[in-house]
C-alpha cells in the first residue's frame, strides 16, 4: 500500500474509534478489551474501502492470563508484563509472506500532555530487552528468550489513553518522557503498510523476537471472559473473523495450545493480553 492508502486507512480507523462506546472509570485492561472487541470490524471495513480488490480477514483474541517475564540477570527487579496488546499483520507478496508485529503497553492519564514515567521494570524490558524467562504463561513457563538488539526498537511502544476522551488515544515511543507522538489510528495504518512495527520470521530457525511473537499464539485457548468494571460479562475470547487457524498456521502448528481455566473471576486478575490479527491478503502488482 502507498502513502495515500495509509492516510485513507488512518481516517477510516480514526472515524471508527470515535464510534466506540468506551467504558467509564475503567482500567487499562478494560480499554484494551474494548479495542480487541470493536477494532476487527472497524479495520476490516477500512481495509475493504481502501483495498476493495483484496480478500481481507481481521480477528481479535484474548489470552486468558497476561504473560509476565522474569529477568535472569537483574536480581531484585520486579517482573514486567510483556504487554497489553499485540498487533500482528501479514501480507502475501510475490517473493513470499511477510509479517509485522508491535507490542503495546497501555497507560491511562487524566491529560494527554507529556508524562514522565519511572525507569522501572517495564521500561527496562522495552529499552534493553534483558534475557528473560516466562512466568504466568502456561506451558511457556521457564522458557528463555534473549531478544536482539538490546535497545529500543519499533517492535514495542506505549499505548496512551486519555480517560476524559478515550477515543483520542495515542502511541508513544519508549522514553522516560512519554510524548503522545502519534495517533493510534495512524500507528495502526502504519503497521499495516509496514512503516511501523517490527517484522518477524516464520522459518524454523527463527530469532528470539520472532519466537516471542509466535509464543503468544500458543496461549489463546479459552472461551469466555468477564471484567465487571468494563461491563464485560461472558464475552467470547475470539472476535471478528475466526482466525484461529490463521494464528496456528503462523505458529507452524506446533502442537495444541495450552488449555486454561476459562473462569476469569471478575476483575481479580489485572487483565488479559489482547491480540489483533490482520491478514492483508495478496499484494496486487
Amino acid at each position: 500500500m502507498d502513502i495515500h492508502q495509509r492516510y485513507l486507512l488512518f481516517r477510516e480507523i480514526e472515524s471508527g474509534l470515535d464510534s466506540i462506546s468506551w467504558p467509564v472509570n475503567a482500567y487499562e485492561p478494560d480499554y484494551v478489551a474494548r479495542l480487541v472487541i470493536d477494532l476487527p470490524d472497524i479495520i476490516k471495513r477500512a481495509l475493504s474501502t481502501v483495498c476493495p480488490e483484496r480478500f481481507i480477514k481481521v480477528g481479535g483474541a484474548f489470552i486468558h492470563q497476561k504473560p509476565i517475564v522474569h529477568f535472569l540477570h537483574r536480581p531484585g527487579m520486579k517482573d514486567p508484563e510483556l504487554g497489553d496488546l499485540l498487533i500482528v499483520c501479514r501480507e502475501k507478496r510475490s517473493h513470499g509472506t511477510v509479517c509485522n508485529a508491535m507490542f503495546l503497553q497501555a497507560k491511562c492519564f487524566e491529560t494527554m500532555s507529556m508524562v514522565r514515567i519511572p525507569k522501572d521494570h517495564q521500561f527496562i524490558l522495552y529499552s534493553e530487552w534483558p534475557e528473560f524467562e516466562y512466568k504466568r504463561a502456561g506451558k511457556l513457563n521457564g522458557k528463555r528468550r534473549s531478544v536482539l538488539p538490546k535497545t529500543i526498537t519499533q517492535g514495542a511502544q506505549y499505548l496512551l489513553f486519555d480517560k476524559n476522551e478515550p477515543s483520542r488515544l495515542f502511541t508513544a515511543t519508549v522514553d522516560l518522557q512519554l510524548k503522545p507522538s502519534s495517533l493510534f489510528a495512524f500507528t495502526m495504518a502504519s503497521i499495516m503498510t509496514f512503516d511501523e512495527g517490527r517484522t518477524f520470521q516464520l522459518e524454523t530457525h527463527r530469532d528470539d523476537w520472532s519466537q516471542m511473537v509466535l509464543d503468544m499464539f500458543s496461549l489463546l485457548r479459552g472461551s469466555k471472559f468477564t471484567r465487571q468494571r468494563g461491563n464485560f460479562h461472558g464475552e467470547d475470547r475470539l472476535r471478528g473473523d475466526q482466525l484461529y487457524s490463521y494464528i496456528m498456521d503462523l505458529a507452524d502448528q506446533r502442537g495444541e495450545p495450552e488449555s486454561f481455566d476459562t473462569n476469569s473471576g471478575g476483575d481479580n486478575q489485572n487483565g488479559m493480553m489482547g491480540i489483533l490479527c490482520i491478514d492483508l491478503g495478496e499484494e496486487k502488482e
